[in-house]
């Protein structure tokens, strides 16, 4: 039996946690036989992510770093601390609730003492007292939603402080190779301009693909404004900005609408990178022939088709194409990849409440694709209006 000193200790730890601290004295007591008292020396590593959850835990003194594993690419992940917890904190809920699986790991950044309660035996406590289960579920609302607006803050931090550290020495370097290929350090050979060129080029790519990163982070975590759209107008600015790449590659693009749309209640800056992107892969994958945009005013959507004669693509890649950073290896062709384009798009899209889909070949012409998405008419995207509030992809 523990000592009476060494019991009253583990009652006030938890009457100060976030997870129970609203509890009367003889609900405290309920918890102490399921209570065991756990000790880390500094850098420990308590619990990791992916692993079975099976006690809910208290810190008691010391601190701890909550870490998440981050998929930079298909090929890399990497370690970020979303959260420090100072004694009162809790945390591993999901031992309260399927599947049960960690979704951080738990390192000590100094000596530490933590109450660990046996999950199972917490729930079926929390059962037998409807009361005081009320009680730690509306605790542990608090607690969850805290913890995720924590992490958002914390990961939009960490974005941009990684972008701007990433695009700044890129673009420095992409001048430098600008002022090598003008002459303005002697002239070079055939040799070197084309090297340099193919330096450009990859510099390029890299900073186009970190202003996706940084657009794809501020569409999961900004959210954006709204206001009454004319999807038209949208439409036809797009098509005027992207004309003069299909005459330069001899395509023709063309851009058919009834008369008269009903406005839609969206961002028309986002919906012009939705379209914007969706016309430039069009071109990129179109040798010969052309591009149509088509808009159908449906009972409950307006419905837009960009249809291209281009290269097309395989089965097997249709259902990963608005995957980020998915890559085709069907097609042996330079650039064909969708990068973050089409996950970009995808998210502002259902984020606008619609959806966003394509078919290869495209079913009318029996070539090329046919990328469509749908918009509600005058709904408010994911509820929101006006707010920039936050949506998520689904």
């Amino acid at each position: 039996m523990k000592a009476v000193t060494e019991i009253n200790s583990i009652k006030e730890a938890l009457k100060s946690s976030e997870l129970f601290h609203n509890l009367t004295d003889d609900e405290l007591d309920k918890l102490l036989p399921l209570c065991q008292e756990q000790f880390y020396e500094p850098g420990a590593v308590m619990f990791c992510e992916g692993e079975q959850c099976n006690y809910v835990q208290t810190l008691k003194s010391g601190k701890v770093a909550l870490e998440t594993e981050l998929a930079i690419s298909h090929s890399s992940v990497e370690k970020a601390t979303i959260d420090a917890l100072s004694p009162g904190a809790s945390f591993c809920w999901s031992a309260l609730m399927e599947p049960h699986i960690l979704t951080s790991s738990g390192r000590c950044l100094e000596k530490t003492e933590i109450i660990a309660l046996d999950g199972n035996k917490l729930k079926a406590l929390l059962n037998e007292d409807p009361q005081m289960g009320y009680k730690v579920a509306c605790n542990l609302v608090r607690v969850v939603a805290s913890r995720l607006e924590h992490t958002k803050q914390t990961m939009e931090r960490i974005l941009s402080i990684i972008f701007h550290d990433l695009k700044a020495p890129l673009a420095a370097a992409e001048s430098y190779n600008r002022l090598l290929l003008d002459g303005f350090v002697g002239e070079l050979s055939e040799e070197q301009k084309n090297i340099i060129k193919r330096s450009s080029k990859r510099l390029s790519d890299l900073l186009n693909l970190i202003s996706n990163m940084i657009d794809l982070s501020r569409v999961d975590f900004g959210g954006f404004r709204t206001e009454e759209v004319s999807l038209t107008k949208v439409i036809e600015d797009c098509v005027e900005t992207m004309r003069p790449l299909a005459v330069e590659k001899g395509l023709q693009l063309v851009f058919e609408a009834p008369p008269e749309l009903p406005m839609i209640l969206g961002s028309a800056s986002r919906l012009k990178q939705v379209v914007t992107n969706l016309l430039s892969n069009a071109i990129k994958f179109t040798r010969s022939g052309g591009i149509t945009v088509k808009v159908k005013d449906n009972k409950d959507n307006l419905q837009v088709d960009v249809i291209d004669s281009g290269i097309g693509i395989p089965s097997e890649d249709l259902p990963k194409i608005f995957d980020g950073f998915y890559k085709s290896k069907s097609i042996n062709v330079e650039g064909r990849e969708t990068g973050l384009g089409l996950s970009i798009s995808k998210r502002i899209i259902e984020g606008h409440g619609g959806k966003i889909w394509a078919t290869s070949p495209c079913p009318e012409t029996g070539k090329g694709s046919k990328f469509t998405f749908i918009l509600p008419k005058k709904s408010e995207p994911n509820g929101d209006k006006l707010d920039g509030e936050d949506f998520n992809s689904g």
